[in-house]
């Protein structure tokens, strides 16, 4: 929600894109939620469904915008469910003769090393993986001394990373100031 949030209130951009991953995914599904909340928010229709589903894979990633290109005009920014697919996305604009962000702005979700090292480096939103892991074995290891005991949800929080891909980077470039990537 941050992520496209920020597309909306600091780029302006309105044509906006969900690449979706698995269908029955709890995580693409959230963050699609996320996704509709934001363009609700922002004052616009929100989509029925992503515009394409790239399995959470690069390659994935690169054939649903494939896709997506070849059914319609590109849209002015793409909101990747996770950070493989919109690696595979900024291949598929590329191979279109389509710069990023200049023609369509890309942002991911994870914050993989990766994402640092592309270019342009993908705006993403960062999950603290760490963490992630230490949680899941510890209710994993509270679920086994308590089989019966309720299950538990737990909500981590997420951070923004504003790299090249969203635009913000370049426009501060144009100004000659620095962005950290």
């Amino acid at each position: 929600m941050a992520m496209t949030a920020h597309l909306i209130a600091a780029h302006g951009y309105s044509d906006l894109a969900f690449l979706g991953g698995p269908v029955k995914s709890p995580d693409s599904q959230e963050r699609f939620a996320g996704f509709c909340e934001a363009m609700r928010q922002g004052g616009m229709q929100a989509p029925d469904e992503p515009a394409a589903n790239g399995g959470f894979t690069e390659a994935g990633g690169q054939l649903a915008v494939r896709a997506m290109l070849a059914e319609r005009r590109p849209p002015r920014a793409i909101v990747c469910g996770n950070d493989e697919m919109a690696i595979g996305a900024l291949i598929a604009l590329r191979a279109a003769k389509l710069r990023v962000p200049a023609d369509v702005a890309v942002t991911g979700f994870d914050d993989i090393a990766a994402t640092r090292h592309i270019r342009p480096a993908l705006s993403t939103v960062h999950q603290p993986m760490h963490e992630l892991g230490e949680r899941s074995v510890q209710l994993l290891l509270d679920r086994l001394s308590a089989p019966a005991a309720p299950a538990q949800s737990v909500i981590l929080p997420t951070q923004v990373v504003i790299r090249g891909s969203c635009g913000c980077r370049s426009r501060l470039a144009a100004r000659g100031q620095r962005s950290q990537a």
